[in-house]
């Protein structure tokens, strides 16, 4: 885990820093309309997140920073993963893979992102999944 408690998070290609992901989704588990996450199953936290992955997808729209990191707190707190693919292919979201990267790789991919404007390559990271 990075400072203080923060933790980098890769869904697709964005890249979100998670405060405490517990205490992160304790606050925000209403406004994302999840459903109380302590009841909650691995998959069907990732069911949930595909589902607003997916309706992104449909409409062509970016999903905003904050969904980013709550959905991300959400897949940190129910499976400990640091990343996520939702893999899209003719606007439909395939199966979930998830991985723990080195925190090392992500602030790098970060950084590059912030300082080329380069989103991650995907290909690089999840070499099967392209």
């Amino acid at each position: 885990m990075g400072q203080g408690g923060v933790m980098l998070f890769l869904l697709n290609e964005q890249i979100v820093d998670v405060a405490i992901p517990e205490i992160h989704l304790s606050k925000r588990w209403k406004v994302l309309g999840c459903g109380d996450p302590a009841s909650m199953r691995a998959r069907e936290a990732l069911e949930f997140v595909a589902r607003v992955v997916s309706a992104h997808v449909r409409e062509g729209v970016a999903m905003e920073v904050n969904l980013v990191e709550d959905l991300a707190a959400l897949i940190i707190a129910k499976t400990g993963a640091n990343a996520a693919l939702f893999p899209v292919t003719d606007k439909r979201v395939g199966e979930a893979r998830l991985t723990i990267l080195p925190e090392t790789i992500l602030s790098s991919l970060r950084e590059r992102h912030v300082h080329e404007g380069q989103a991650p390559d995907l290909e690089q990271i999840w070499p099967k999944a392209a």
